[in-house]
């Protein structure tokens, strides 16, 4: 009997040790994934055109990302600039965050809007994949803009909050539906390749 709870407890033991190795595993391994797509979207941002829906996953995590680091970046504008009385980071944070990806989802919304009636038809998916997938730029720069913040440089930090955030909501939509129509030239009516050459002088 005593042989077998000895047993039982080293099996418990082991047990007990694989699992969180296994867990911090798990993280490496979705961790690396990740840096990997994070750089290849840096070096090439339209390797995600090519990819589709195979790094959703990724693409949600940068948008993700990129929202929660704008909200800092948001908050640290707001409470050393503006605001004497300055509220909480947790309820700035909550409302901030989801305010931003509402936005950011209504911009992939009608992304995806454009992209079904006058370009190729790309599931909602693969319309998040091509955003998330162009917004590795953009987060080094809201992580550049939050240091500056930091360290009490807010010119220059706030000046490059303005222009990631203009380039994230307006430009880059802009850049995407661009492609899409590209993709899609020959069906587009004469009247919508107009609107699309005046796109085009606009974003070169």
């Amino acid at each position: 009997m005593e042989e077998l709870l000895l047993n039982a407890e080293s099996v418990v033991s082991r047990t007990r040790s694989v699992k969180p190795n296994a867990h911090v595993d798990n993280i490496k391994r979705k961790t690396k994934i990740y840096s990997s797509y994070f750089i290849q979207q840096l070096k090439k941002p339209d390797h995600a055109y090519n990819r589709g829906e195979s790094v959703f996953t990724s693409s949600l995590v940068s948008i993700i990302l990129f929202t929660a680091l704008v909200t800092i970046s948001l908050f640290l504008f707001t409470t050393n600039s503006y605001w004497s009385n300055s509220p909480s980071f947790l309820s700035f944070f909550m409302d901030a965050f989801l305010l931003t990806i509402f936005i950011i989802g209504l911009v992939i919304f009608s992304t995806f809007l454009i992209s079904s009636f006058f370009g190729p038809q790309n599931s909602f998916k693969t319309i998040i994949s091509f955003y998330g997938g162009q917004l590795s730029a953009p987060i080094i720069s809201a992580t550049i803009s939050i240091f500056l913040m930091l360290v009490k440089s807010f010119t220059y930090g706030n000046a490059i909050l303005t222009i990631y955030l203009v380039f994230s909501l307006f430009i880059l939509p802009l850049y995407v539906i661009s492609f899409l129509l590209t993709k899609n030239h020959s069906g587009v009516d004469p009247h919508y390749k107009d609107l699309y050459y005046l796109l085009r002088l606009l974003l070169f």
